[in-house]
């Protein structure tokens, strides 16, 4: 069993989620964190489930809780993955007991690292769609990373609008970087889905946000022209797909509200507070 230690609108939290619907991984999703209205009460503006807080002490998701047996099994197969056990940072959970040794992974590029590392070594005969088709995709997907979405927090809480321009216009010329290597009616150079997708799918889903509250800037302006039409056919195209679907906001202004936060510059999450601060939302 698989515990995926979540919260239903954050984005880091998606690109697991999205794993393992796609890799068809069994899992038990735990909702562990709520929003306070009142950014200053709570755990950085948070109420956190105290099993999250045990397992992950700074309290971020997703964190995966796994069993000693999946380990061995990713251990085994390493040739394959591409990937050495070691590499992950794995960390012995804080709840075993004499007879238990499950295992916490929490950062989200290395949770679909590991998953599609899971599927692999566990597939047997059966094929599977590899979401690394080799290693310079995860060195992709950690430029977007940061190109992407560390810079959406910045478009959205920088204090000045000249901030939030030079924010918004990194932002758009890296989404246009992106669907410029995105294969006509597929993925980023790839017919199947990549963790460099993955990676940069919450983000590509939350651009109505940034309609919303910073209606002043379009990203229409600065992609190039034969880009506009291809990133809206790769968004209905990402949208249809079961793995995504599944993740889904289904209440528009319930989202909108969630993130007033940080377009009015109150959020005192980690990530928050990074940017407020002058860093970026991928140091925390």
């Amino acid at each position: 069993m698989y515990f995926l230690i979540s919260l239903y609108s954050c984005n880091n939290n998606v690109r697991a989620w999205i794993t393992l619907e796609y890799h068809q991984i069994p899992y038990e999703y735990v909702e562990s964190l709520s929003v306070e209205k009142d950014q200053m009460k709570g755990n950085h503006g948070y109420t956190k489930n105290p099993r999250l807080l045990q397992l992950n002490p700074k309290g971020l998701v997703p964190t995966l809780e796994l069993s000693d047996d999946l380990i061995q099994l990713v251990k085994s197969s390493e040739g394959q993955s591409g990937k050495n056990l070691e590499a992950y940072p794995l960390k012995p959970s804080p709840l075993n007991d004499a007879g238990s040794t499950m295992h916490v992974l929490s950062e989200s590029i290395d949770c679909i690292e590991f998953l599609n590392a899971l599927k692999l070594a566990s597939s047997h005969d059966e094929i599977v769609q590899n979401l690394i088709p080799d290693s310079s995709f995860v060195a992709k997907a950690h430029v977007m990373n940061q190109n992407i979405c560390s810079t959406f927090y910045k478009v959205l809480m920088k204090p000045t609008r000249e901030e939030q321009k030079e924010a918004f216009d990194f932002f758009a010329k890296s989404i246009d970087e992106f669907i410029s290597k995105v294969n006509q009616n597929g993925y980023f150079d790839s017919n199947t889905l990549t963790i460099v997708d993955i990676t940069v799918i919450p983000w590509i889903l939350r651009l109505p946000l940034l309609r919303h509250y910073r209606p002043m800037f379009k990203i229409e302006d600065v992609l190039e022209s034969d880009n506009v039409t291809k990133l809206n056919d790769y968004v209905e195209r990402i949208k249809s797909l079961p793995s995504v679907k599944a993740t889904l906001w289904n209440d528009h202004d319930k989202l909108i509200e969630v993130y007033a936060r940080y377009a009015e510059g109150t959020a005192t999450s980690q990530v928050g507070q990074a940017v407020k601060s002058g860093m970026n939302a991928h140091d925390v």
